[in-house]
């Protein structure tokens, strides 16, 4: 957290040039948060950081902005995140790292993590732009992109709607996932003899069948605050999957904390509802095995 700390403090330093176009209550909020003594300013931290970003943009500065945006959208701000994606889309070409952070809040974004100051629901603008990095942005990715069009959809975004029908997708039809395969029960065990049993020796119990699924589950993360790290679990494999991830602070992982999700083919889980965020560390281990496998085969 050291490094973001030092970026926060290089853009403000930045920023004195053109301090005279950016309101020093908007800068001292968004760089100090309450602790800058302004009672009579009423916005948010991750508000102030979004006025920010927005008057940099219109002066021409996007890499600063780009960067008071994030700080808006780490901290919750739904205006801030919508202004993030905005200005990293926007950019020819984008660097592979931003394009994963953006990403990456842009789900978190999507899934609810955001609020808006008006109380209006902010996420179907925000799963539409997410939508547009994976669909748009190399390395693409149209699996993504239109699962995040579908939610937008459903939560009333008309264009994300039309682009899946362009697709030939119907997002009204309900896609609920397949029911699993179901085996006929075994027939009863025909009645016991009468006669005296035999002794035969038992067999040792077998060991569970493992299948390790990690390979093709992945874990992104984002360290929030210098208390918290937020992941986010995608599963890329064929099949249903069950994870284990645990809290760690460096190779100190805390298996006494752990978290254990079951996926299906295609889903993924986010931050605080699902387990995924942690307090006090500043990373994640985790482990997945096919979701029928016993719980013994996660490496907790």
């Amino acid at each position: 957290m050291a490094s973001r700390r030092f970026l926060v403090l290089a853009i403000a330093a930045a920023l004195v040039a053109c301090a005279s176009t950016i309101p020093k209550a908007e800068l001292d909020r968004c760089n100090l948060g309450v602790a800058d003594g302004n009672d009579g300013y009423r916005a948010t931290q991750g508000g102030a950081c979004g006025l920010v970003a927005r008057h940099l943009a219109d002066d021409e500065r996007p890499r600063d902005a780009r960067a008071y945006a994030r700080k808006a959208c780490q901290l919750e701000d739904a205006a801030g995140c919508t202004e993030y994606l905005a200005l990293v889309r926007a950019q020819s070409p984008i660097a592979p790292d931003e394009l994963l952070d953006a990403r990456t809040a842009g789900e978190q974004a999507c899934a609810g993590m955001v609020l808006a100051s008006s109380g209006a629901d902010a996420r179907p603008a925000l799963c539409a732009r997410t939508a547009a990095l994976y669909l748009d942005v190399e390395p693409r990715s149209p699996r993504d992109g239109q699962r995040l069009n579908l939610r937008a959809c459903a939560q009333g975004d008309d264009t994300s709607c039309g682009r899946l029908r362009s697709l030939g997708i119907e997002p009204d039809e309900p896609r609920a996932p397949a029911a699993p395969k179901t085996t006929p029960p075994a027939a009863p065990p025909p009645p016991r003899p009468s006669a005296v049993p035999t002794t035969t020796p038992t067999a040792a119990p077998l060991a569970p069948a493992c299948h390790e699924m990690r390979s093709c589950v992945s874990l992104d993360l984002v360290q929030r605050s210098a208390a918290e790290v937020v992941g986010t679990l995608t599963n890329h494999c064929e099949g249903a999957v069950t994870c284990a991830v645990c809290p760690a602070n460096g190779d100190q992982v805390d298996k006494t904390a752990c978290h254990t999700l079951r996926l299906a083919p295609g889903e993924w889980r986010s931050g605080r509802e699902s387990g995924l965020a942690f307090p006090g560390f500043s990373a994640m281990a985790y482990d997945c095995a096919a979701a029928n496998d016993d719980h013994s085969c996660l490496g907790q």
